[in-house]
């Protein structure tokens, strides 16, 4: 039984809660476009999002945070964004 352990919470830093580009593979800082497509009330073309995360669960908060009322149907991957270190935006 492990109720007498300690509860432990992840928490980030300041600076990783700022930008959801993190160093990737290639040594580049690197995020994920994400694209939420939603439902549509009518005849409309359906409400599309796009969001730039380190990944898909910092953008599913950030959707649910911002646009709680977007029923989302569909997530696509739509690109892998990477910006050199040193880089003005950076």
């Amino acid at each position: 039984m492990l109720s007498h352990m300690p509860r432990t919470r992840f928490r980030r830093t300041p600076r990783a809660l700022q930008a959801g580009f993190r160093p990737g593979h290639s040594g580049a800082c690197e995020a994920r476009l994400y694209q939420f497509t939603g439902v549509t009330n009518g005849q409309g073309e359906p409400p599309v999002k796009r969001v730039a995360a380190c990944d898909l669960q910092e953008a599913m908060v950030y959707m649910r945070k911002w646009y709680a009322d977007l029923d989302i149907v569909r997530v696509e991957l739509v690109a892998v964004i990477e910006m050199l270190s040193g880089s003005p935006l950076n």
